[in-house]
Protein backbone atom coordinates (compact mmCIF):
# COMPACT_ATOMS: atom_id res chain seq x y z
CA UNK A 1 0.00 0.00 0.00
CA UNK A 2 0.98 3.41 -0.94
CA UNK A 3 1.07 6.12 1.65
CA UNK A 4 1.29 9.64 0.30
CA UNK A 5 2.93 12.11 3.32
CA UNK A 6 3.34 15.54 2.74
CA UNK A 7 5.47 16.20 5.90
CA UNK A 8 9.18 16.03 4.99
CA UNK A 9 12.04 15.02 7.68
CA UNK A 10 13.62 18.43 7.40
CA UNK A 11 10.24 19.41 9.64
CA UNK A 12 11.16 16.78 12.06
CA UNK A 13 14.74 17.48 12.47
CA UNK A 14 14.09 21.16 12.35
CA UNK A 15 12.83 20.86 16.02
CA UNK A 16 8.99 20.77 17.20
CA UNK A 17 9.08 24.23 19.12
CA UNK A 18 11.15 26.86 20.65
CA UNK A 19 12.48 25.75 24.36
CA UNK A 20 14.53 27.91 26.24
CA UNK A 21 17.82 27.05 27.42
CA UNK A 22 17.39 27.05 31.52
CA UNK A 23 20.17 27.38 32.92
CA UNK A 24 22.04 29.91 34.98
CA UNK A 25 25.34 29.34 33.82
CA UNK A 26 26.15 32.62 30.93
CA UNK A 27 29.01 30.52 30.05
CA UNK A 28 26.84 27.79 29.03
CA UNK A 29 24.16 29.79 27.34
CA UNK A 30 26.99 31.53 25.41
CA UNK A 31 27.79 28.38 23.47
CA UNK A 32 24.76 27.63 23.16
CA UNK A 33 23.75 30.67 21.43
CA UNK A 34 26.36 30.16 18.96
CA UNK A 35 25.59 26.46 18.21
CA UNK A 36 21.90 27.82 17.15
CA UNK A 37 23.65 30.48 14.98
CA UNK A 38 25.56 27.67 13.19
CA UNK A 39 22.94 25.34 12.86
CA UNK A 40 21.05 27.68 11.26
CA UNK A 41 23.04 28.42 8.68
CA UNK A 42 23.37 24.65 7.90
CA UNK A 43 26.92 24.03 9.90
CA UNK A 44 26.53 20.98 11.79
CA UNK A 45 30.23 20.52 12.83
CA UNK A 46 30.56 23.65 14.76
CA UNK A 47 27.22 23.65 16.11
CA UNK A 48 27.67 19.73 17.48
CA UNK A 49 31.19 21.74 19.10
CA UNK A 50 29.21 24.47 20.34
CA UNK A 51 26.59 22.42 22.58
CA UNK A 52 29.50 20.07 23.46
CA UNK A 53 31.40 22.90 25.02
CA UNK A 54 27.93 23.99 26.34
CA UNK A 55 27.66 20.53 27.91
CA UNK A 56 30.60 20.98 30.17
CA UNK A 57 29.57 23.63 31.55
CA UNK A 58 26.06 22.06 32.08
CA UNK A 59 26.34 18.37 31.95
CA UNK A 60 22.82 17.20 33.37
CA UNK A 61 21.00 19.92 31.26
CA UNK A 62 18.85 17.92 29.11
CA UNK A 63 17.21 20.05 26.18
CA UNK A 64 21.32 20.38 25.65
CA UNK A 65 21.67 16.79 25.64
CA UNK A 66 18.48 16.54 23.12
CA UNK A 67 20.14 19.30 20.81
CA UNK A 68 23.17 17.59 20.51
CA UNK A 69 21.28 14.46 19.56
CA UNK A 70 19.44 15.98 16.73
CA UNK A 71 22.68 17.23 15.13
CA UNK A 72 23.57 13.42 15.77
CA UNK A 73 20.65 12.01 13.85
CA UNK A 74 20.52 14.71 11.01
CA UNK A 75 24.51 13.50 10.35
CA UNK A 76 23.15 9.66 10.49
CA UNK A 77 25.02 8.99 13.38
CA UNK A 78 21.72 6.58 14.99
CA UNK A 79 23.41 5.24 17.71
CA UNK A 80 25.39 7.97 19.07
CA UNK A 81 21.75 9.78 18.80
CA UNK A 82 20.33 7.29 20.71
CA UNK A 83 22.87 7.14 23.79
CA UNK A 84 22.51 10.91 23.97
CA UNK A 85 18.40 11.06 23.34
CA UNK A 86 18.57 8.34 26.58
CA UNK A 87 20.75 10.13 28.64
CA UNK A 88 18.74 13.57 28.12
CA UNK A 89 15.25 11.40 29.13
CA UNK A 90 17.26 9.30 32.36
CA UNK A 91 17.94 13.85 33.51
CA UNK A 92 13.86 14.74 32.35
CA UNK A 93 11.58 12.41 30.97
CA UNK A 94 8.98 15.39 30.61
CA UNK A 95 10.51 16.87 27.54
CA UNK A 96 8.29 15.24 24.71
CA UNK A 97 11.01 16.24 21.85
CA UNK A 98 13.75 13.47 23.68
CA UNK A 99 11.24 10.83 23.31
CA UNK A 100 9.89 12.12 19.97
CA UNK A 101 13.44 11.94 18.01
CA UNK A 102 14.45 9.33 19.75
CA UNK A 103 11.72 7.37 18.03
CA UNK A 104 12.76 8.81 15.31
CA UNK A 105 16.11 7.92 15.51
CA UNK A 106 14.91 4.32 15.99
CA UNK A 107 13.13 4.58 12.51
CA UNK A 108 15.77 5.32 10.95
CA UNK A 109 17.58 2.23 12.72
CA UNK A 110 14.72 0.14 11.20
CA UNK A 111 13.93 -0.96 15.15
CA UNK A 112 9.99 -0.21 14.86
CA UNK A 113 8.71 -1.45 17.83
CA UNK A 114 10.80 1.15 19.87
CA UNK A 115 10.12 3.63 17.50
CA UNK A 116 6.69 3.24 18.21
CA UNK A 117 6.82 3.11 21.28
CA UNK A 118 9.23 6.43 21.96
CA UNK A 119 6.41 8.56 19.45
CA UNK A 120 3.51 7.13 21.64
CA UNK A 121 5.20 8.65 24.64
CA UNK A 122 5.97 11.88 23.05
CA UNK A 123 3.43 12.48 22.06
CA UNK A 124 0.96 11.78 25.01
CA UNK A 125 2.84 14.41 26.61
CA UNK A 126 2.72 17.03 23.55
CA UNK A 127 0.90 16.95 20.40
CA UNK A 128 2.96 17.24 17.24
CA UNK A 129 1.30 16.31 14.17
CA UNK A 130 4.58 16.29 12.07
CA UNK A 131 5.52 12.91 14.54
CA UNK A 132 2.06 11.87 14.52
CA UNK A 133 2.88 11.75 11.00
CA UNK A 134 5.86 9.41 11.44
CA UNK A 135 3.84 7.15 14.01
CA UNK A 136 1.14 6.58 11.05
CA UNK A 137 3.85 5.14 8.91
CA UNK A 138 5.15 3.09 11.56
CA UNK A 139 1.85 1.48 12.54
CA UNK A 140 1.25 0.72 8.61
CA UNK A 141 4.77 -0.59 8.51
CA UNK A 142 4.23 -2.59 11.25
CA UNK A 143 0.45 -3.96 10.19
CA UNK A 144 -0.91 -2.11 13.18
CA UNK A 145 -3.78 -1.02 10.88
CA UNK A 146 -6.47 0.24 13.58
CA UNK A 147 -4.07 2.20 15.55
CA UNK A 148 -2.80 3.87 11.95
CA UNK A 149 -6.66 4.57 11.47
CA UNK A 150 -7.14 6.12 14.99
CA UNK A 151 -3.86 8.37 14.25
CA UNK A 152 -5.02 9.75 10.89
CA UNK A 153 -8.92 10.29 12.86
CA UNK A 154 -6.66 12.29 15.06
CA UNK A 155 -4.44 14.37 12.59
CA UNK A 156 -7.75 15.35 10.58
CA UNK A 157 -9.74 16.45 13.35
CA UNK A 158 -6.84 19.03 13.62
CA UNK A 159 -6.22 19.18 10.00
CA UNK A 160 -10.10 18.64 8.75
CA UNK A 161 -9.03 20.48 5.24
CA UNK A 162 -6.21 18.38 4.39
CA UNK A 163 -7.39 15.93 1.83
CA UNK A 164 -4.24 13.56 1.89
CA UNK A 165 -5.20 12.64 5.27
CA UNK A 166 -8.30 11.32 4.14
CA UNK A 167 -6.80 9.48 1.07
CA UNK A 168 -4.53 7.67 3.22
CA UNK A 169 -7.34 7.23 5.49
CA UNK A 170 -8.93 5.25 2.30
CA UNK A 171 -6.23 3.33 1.67
CA UNK A 172 -5.68 1.85 4.92
CA UNK A 173 -9.44 1.04 4.69
CA UNK A 174 -9.06 -0.76 1.52
CA UNK A 175 -5.94 -2.60 3.26
CA UNK A 176 -8.09 -3.48 6.11
CA UNK A 177 -10.68 -4.60 3.52
CA UNK A 178 -13.56 -2.36 4.43
CA UNK A 179 -14.44 -0.90 1.04
CA UNK A 180 -17.55 0.95 2.59
CA UNK A 181 -15.95 2.48 4.28
CA UNK A 182 -12.57 3.47 2.16
CA UNK A 183 -15.42 4.77 -0.47
CA UNK A 184 -16.53 7.40 1.55
CA UNK A 185 -12.98 8.83 2.54
CA UNK A 186 -12.45 8.73 -1.48
CA UNK A 187 -15.26 10.71 -2.14
CA UNK A 188 -14.33 13.41 1.01
CA UNK A 189 -11.10 13.25 -1.04
CA UNK A 190 -12.26 14.61 -4.73
CA UNK A 191 -14.69 17.01 -2.32
CA UNK A 192 -11.57 18.65 -1.05
CA UNK A 193 -9.04 18.26 -4.05
CA UNK A 194 -11.47 17.57 -7.45
CA UNK A 195 -7.92 17.50 -9.44
CA UNK A 196 -6.38 14.62 -7.54
CA UNK A 197 -6.33 11.96 -9.52
CA UNK A 198 -5.32 8.68 -7.58
CA UNK A 199 -8.58 9.52 -5.62
CA UNK A 200 -10.53 8.70 -8.77
CA UNK A 201 -8.16 5.43 -9.65
CA UNK A 202 -8.99 3.88 -6.15
CA UNK A 203 -12.83 4.83 -6.19
CA UNK A 204 -12.66 2.93 -9.72
CA UNK A 205 -11.11 0.15 -8.18
CA UNK A 206 -13.82 -0.09 -5.26
CA UNK A 207 -16.29 -0.32 -7.62
CA UNK A 208 -14.58 -2.94 -10.40
CA UNK A 209 -14.54 -5.03 -7.11
CA UNK A 210 -18.30 -4.91 -6.62
CA UNK A 211 -18.85 -5.40 -10.55
CA UNK A 212 -20.25 -1.91 -10.63
CA UNK A 213 -18.41 -1.91 -14.15
CA UNK A 214 -20.27 1.57 -15.33
CA UNK A 215 -19.25 3.73 -12.14
CA UNK A 216 -15.32 1.97 -12.84
CA UNK A 217 -15.01 3.15 -16.33
CA UNK A 218 -16.60 6.88 -14.97
CA UNK A 219 -14.01 7.32 -12.64
CA UNK A 220 -11.32 5.81 -14.67
CA UNK A 221 -12.10 8.20 -17.53
CA UNK A 222 -12.41 10.68 -14.85
CA UNK A 223 -8.74 9.93 -14.04
CA UNK A 224 -7.21 9.98 -17.39
CA UNK A 225 -8.53 13.19 -18.22
CA UNK A 226 -6.73 14.93 -15.24
CA UNK A 227 -3.87 13.41 -15.65
CA UNK A 228 -3.47 11.83 -19.11
CA UNK A 229 0.07 10.52 -18.54
CA UNK A 230 -0.88 7.90 -15.92
CA UNK A 231 -0.75 4.52 -17.52
CA UNK A 232 -3.05 2.68 -14.86
CA UNK A 233 -6.64 3.89 -15.30
CA UNK A 234 -5.92 3.13 -19.42
CA UNK A 235 -4.37 -0.29 -18.38
CA UNK A 236 -7.85 -0.88 -16.19
CA UNK A 237 -10.20 0.51 -18.97
CA UNK A 238 -8.73 -2.33 -21.52
CA UNK A 239 -9.12 -5.00 -19.33
CA UNK A 240 -12.74 -3.93 -18.51
CA UNK A 241 -13.51 -3.96 -22.31
CA UNK A 242 -11.48 -6.65 -23.35
CA UNK A 243 -13.70 -9.07 -20.45
CA UNK A 244 -16.89 -7.24 -22.03
CA UNK A 245 -15.40 -7.94 -25.46
CA UNK A 246 -16.16 -4.33 -26.61
CA UNK A 247 -13.15 -4.23 -29.02
CA UNK A 248 -14.20 -0.61 -30.50
CA UNK A 249 -13.71 0.86 -27.34
CA UNK A 250 -10.51 -1.25 -26.46
CA UNK A 251 -9.07 -0.01 -29.73
CA UNK A 252 -10.64 3.43 -28.88
CA UNK A 253 -8.28 3.73 -25.66
CA UNK A 254 -5.30 2.27 -27.05
CA UNK A 255 -5.30 5.05 -29.84
CA UNK A 256 -5.38 7.50 -26.82
CA UNK A 257 -2.76 5.64 -25.16
CA UNK A 258 -0.66 5.87 -27.88
CA UNK A 259 -1.02 9.47 -28.90
CA UNK A 260 -0.17 10.53 -25.29
CA UNK A 261 2.84 8.05 -25.84
CA UNK A 262 2.06 6.68 -22.33
CA UNK A 263 4.61 4.31 -20.66
CA UNK A 264 2.95 1.18 -20.23
CA UNK A 265 4.63 -1.84 -20.76
CA UNK A 266 0.92 -3.53 -20.63
CA UNK A 267 -0.77 -1.34 -23.33
CA UNK A 268 1.76 -1.85 -25.79
CA UNK A 269 1.70 -5.88 -25.10
CA UNK A 270 -1.91 -5.47 -26.07
CA UNK A 271 -0.86 -3.60 -29.06
CA UNK A 272 1.80 -5.62 -29.91
CA UNK A 273 -0.64 -8.90 -29.50
CA UNK A 274 -3.50 -7.46 -31.73
CA UNK A 275 -1.05 -6.61 -34.29
CA UNK A 276 -0.05 -9.88 -34.36
CA UNK A 277 -3.20 -11.41 -34.55
CA UNK A 278 -3.53 -9.01 -37.55
CA UNK A 279 -0.52 -10.21 -39.25
CA UNK A 280 1.13 -7.12 -38.99
CA UNK A 281 4.46 -8.49 -37.97
CA UNK A 282 6.83 -5.79 -38.19
CA UNK A 283 3.90 -3.24 -36.17
CA UNK A 284 3.79 -5.88 -33.46
CA UNK A 285 7.75 -6.01 -33.49
CA UNK A 286 7.86 -2.18 -32.85
CA UNK A 287 5.11 -2.61 -29.53
CA UNK A 288 6.95 -5.46 -28.08
CA UNK A 289 10.32 -3.68 -28.04
CA UNK A 290 8.27 -0.53 -26.43
CA UNK A 291 7.14 -2.36 -24.20
CA UNK A 292 10.47 -4.22 -22.96
CA UNK A 293 11.80 -0.62 -22.88
CA UNK A 294 9.74 -0.34 -20.69
CA UNK A 295 9.77 -3.56 -18.29
CA UNK A 296 10.97 -6.29 -19.40
CA UNK A 297 9.30 -9.54 -18.73
CA UNK A 298 9.83 -13.55 -19.76
CA UNK A 299 6.48 -12.99 -21.48
CA UNK A 300 7.10 -10.06 -23.55
CA UNK A 301 10.58 -11.71 -24.94
CA UNK A 302 8.67 -14.97 -25.57
CA UNK A 303 6.10 -12.82 -27.50
CA UNK A 304 8.86 -10.63 -29.73
CA UNK A 305 10.52 -14.48 -30.52
CA UNK A 306 7.01 -15.84 -31.78
CA UNK A 307 7.09 -12.49 -34.09
CA UNK A 308 10.50 -12.95 -35.31
CA UNK A 309 9.77 -16.81 -36.11
CA UNK A 310 6.59 -15.60 -38.62
CA UNK A 311 9.26 -13.36 -40.16
CA UNK A 312 11.22 -15.95 -40.63
CA UNK A 313 13.92 -13.88 -38.46
CA UNK A 314 15.46 -17.56 -36.90
CA UNK A 315 18.17 -16.38 -35.15
CA UNK A 316 16.07 -13.55 -33.54
CA UNK A 317 13.69 -15.65 -32.52
CA UNK A 318 16.28 -17.89 -30.72
CA UNK A 319 17.51 -15.27 -29.00
CA UNK A 320 14.61 -13.56 -27.76
CA UNK A 321 13.11 -17.06 -26.52
CA UNK A 322 16.48 -17.99 -24.52
CA UNK A 323 16.34 -14.42 -23.03
CA UNK A 324 12.22 -15.04 -21.97
CA UNK A 325 13.93 -18.64 -20.72
CA UNK A 326 16.77 -16.53 -19.03
CA UNK A 327 14.40 -14.39 -17.23
CA UNK A 328 12.01 -17.21 -16.38
CA UNK A 329 13.70 -20.42 -16.27
CA UNK A 330 9.94 -21.97 -15.63
CA UNK A 331 8.35 -20.22 -19.03
CA UNK A 332 7.32 -24.09 -19.90
CA UNK A 333 5.74 -22.19 -23.29
CA UNK A 334 9.17 -20.37 -24.19
CA UNK A 335 11.56 -23.96 -23.18
CA UNK A 336 8.73 -25.86 -25.12
CA UNK A 337 8.66 -23.48 -28.26
CA UNK A 338 12.38 -23.35 -28.16
CA UNK A 339 13.35 -27.01 -27.65
CA UNK A 340 10.63 -28.11 -30.79
CA UNK A 341 11.90 -24.86 -33.00
CA UNK A 342 15.41 -26.93 -32.71
CA UNK A 343 13.66 -29.89 -33.62
CA UNK A 344 12.23 -28.68 -36.87
CA UNK A 345 15.75 -27.33 -37.68
CA UNK A 346 17.41 -30.51 -36.96
CA UNK A 347 20.21 -28.68 -34.71
CA UNK A 348 21.27 -29.13 -31.01
CA UNK A 349 18.75 -32.10 -30.52
CA UNK A 350 20.19 -33.44 -27.27
CA UNK A 351 19.47 -29.77 -25.67
CA UNK A 352 15.47 -29.58 -27.49
CA UNK A 353 14.88 -32.43 -25.69
CA UNK A 354 16.25 -31.48 -22.17
CA UNK A 355 13.98 -28.14 -22.90
CA UNK A 356 11.28 -30.14 -23.99
CA UNK A 357 11.29 -32.37 -21.13
CA UNK A 358 11.18 -29.70 -19.01
CA UNK A 359 8.58 -28.13 -19.91
CA UNK A 360 6.56 -31.61 -20.24
CA UNK A 361 7.58 -31.78 -16.64
CA UNK A 362 6.42 -28.09 -15.76
CA UNK A 363 2.76 -28.81 -17.66
CA UNK A 364 2.98 -32.61 -17.87
CA UNK A 365 -0.88 -32.74 -19.29
CA UNK A 366 0.10 -30.54 -22.38
CA UNK A 367 -0.85 -32.40 -25.67
CA UNK A 368 1.50 -29.79 -27.58
CA UNK A 369 4.16 -30.35 -25.11
CA UNK A 370 3.61 -34.39 -24.91
CA UNK A 371 3.73 -33.98 -28.66
CA UNK A 372 7.11 -32.22 -28.52
CA UNK A 373 8.97 -34.71 -26.94
CA UNK A 374 7.28 -37.82 -28.99
CA UNK A 375 8.89 -35.76 -31.99
CA UNK A 376 12.30 -35.54 -29.86
CA UNK A 377 12.22 -39.11 -29.36
CA UNK A 378 12.01 -40.08 -32.74
CA UNK A 379 14.52 -37.36 -33.79
CA UNK A 380 16.59 -39.95 -31.67
CA UNK A 381 15.35 -42.96 -33.13
CA UNK A 382 13.71 -44.36 -29.96
CA UNK A 383 10.47 -44.75 -31.66
CA UNK A 384 9.09 -47.02 -29.10
CA UNK A 385 9.29 -43.89 -26.86
CA UNK A 386 7.40 -41.61 -29.26
CA UNK A 387 4.95 -43.66 -30.05
CA UNK A 388 4.11 -44.15 -26.68
CA UNK A 389 4.06 -39.84 -26.27
CA UNK A 390 2.55 -39.17 -29.23
CA UNK A 391 -0.35 -41.27 -28.72
CA UNK A 392 -0.73 -39.26 -25.44
CA UNK A 393 -0.91 -36.04 -27.33
CA UNK A 394 -3.59 -37.26 -29.67
CA UNK A 395 -5.94 -38.19 -26.15
CA UNK A 396 -4.94 -34.82 -25.30
CA UNK A 397 -5.54 -32.61 -28.34
CA UNK A 398 -6.27 -33.24 -31.75
CA UNK A 399 -4.06 -31.94 -33.76
CA UNK A 400 -3.14 -32.27 -37.46
CA UNK A 401 0.21 -31.61 -36.63
CA UNK A 402 0.19 -34.57 -33.75
CA UNK A 403 -1.76 -37.03 -36.47
CA UNK A 404 1.31 -36.13 -38.87
CA UNK A 405 3.98 -37.07 -36.66
CA UNK A 406 2.32 -40.63 -35.89
CA UNK A 407 1.74 -40.93 -39.93
CA UNK A 408 5.67 -40.09 -40.31
CA UNK A 409 6.29 -42.51 -37.05
CA UNK A 410 4.19 -45.69 -38.62
CA UNK A 411 5.85 -44.97 -42.30
CA UNK A 412 8.92 -45.53 -40.50
CA UNK A 413 7.90 -48.68 -38.85
CA UNK A 414 7.61 -49.53 -41.48
CA UNK A 415 3.43 -49.87 -40.47
CA UNK A 416 2.04 -48.06 -43.93
CA UNK A 417 -1.55 -49.20 -43.42
CA UNK A 418 -1.09 -46.82 -39.68
CA UNK A 419 0.71 -44.18 -41.27
CA UNK A 420 -1.60 -43.70 -44.06
CA UNK A 421 -4.66 -44.15 -40.92
CA UNK A 422 -3.16 -40.97 -39.45
CA UNK A 423 -1.98 -38.52 -42.35
CA UNK A 424 -5.92 -39.21 -43.55
CA UNK A 425 -6.93 -37.98 -40.24
CA UNK A 426 -4.41 -35.02 -40.41
CA UNK A 427 -5.91 -34.36 -44.39
CA UNK A 428 -9.20 -33.68 -42.43
CA UNK A 429 -8.32 -31.09 -40.71
CA UNK A 430 -5.70 -29.52 -42.56
CA UNK A 431 -5.14 -29.83 -45.96
CA UNK A 432 -0.96 -30.08 -47.06
CA UNK A 433 0.36 -30.81 -50.58
CA UNK A 434 2.88 -33.27 -48.96
CA UNK A 435 0.97 -35.06 -46.64
CA UNK A 436 -1.26 -36.05 -49.84
CA UNK A 437 1.65 -36.83 -51.76
CA UNK A 438 3.48 -39.01 -48.54
CA UNK A 439 0.10 -40.87 -48.48
CA UNK A 440 0.78 -41.46 -52.16
CA UNK A 441 4.22 -43.14 -51.60
CA UNK A 442 2.54 -45.32 -48.81
CA UNK A 443 -0.18 -47.03 -50.39
CA UNK A 444 1.73 -47.81 -53.54
CA UNK A 445 4.10 -49.14 -50.33
CA UNK A 446 1.11 -51.38 -49.32
CA UNK A 447 0.84 -52.22 -53.35
CA UNK A 448 4.30 -53.56 -53.52
CA UNK A 449 3.46 -55.86 -50.53
CA UNK A 450 0.64 -57.05 -51.89
CA UNK A 451 2.00 -58.28 -55.06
Amino acid sequence: MRIIFFLTTVLFLAGCASVPLDTTRDVAKKYYIQGLLYESDGNLYDAFIMYQKALLQDSHNSFLLGKTGKILLKEKRFKEAEKAFLKAISLNGNEPENFLNLGLTYYYMKSYDNAIKCLEKGLKIKEFPSYRMVLCDLYVLTNRYEKALASYKILIDKFPSNFLLYFNSGLLLVKMNKPEEAEKYFLETIKLQPAFEKSYVELASIYLQRNDTENALKYYKKATEISPEDPVPYEKMVEIYMKQGDWNQVEVILTKAIKENLKSAMLNQIVGFISFQNKQYQEAEIYYKRALMIKETSETWFNLGVVYDKMNKKDEMEKCIRKAIQMDPKNHLALNYLGYSLLLEDKNIDEAFELIQQAVHLNPDNGAYLDSLGWAYYKKNNYKLAENFLLKAQKKESDPEIFEHLGYLYYKMKNPVKAIYWWARAQELSQKPEISNMIDVARQQLLIHKQ
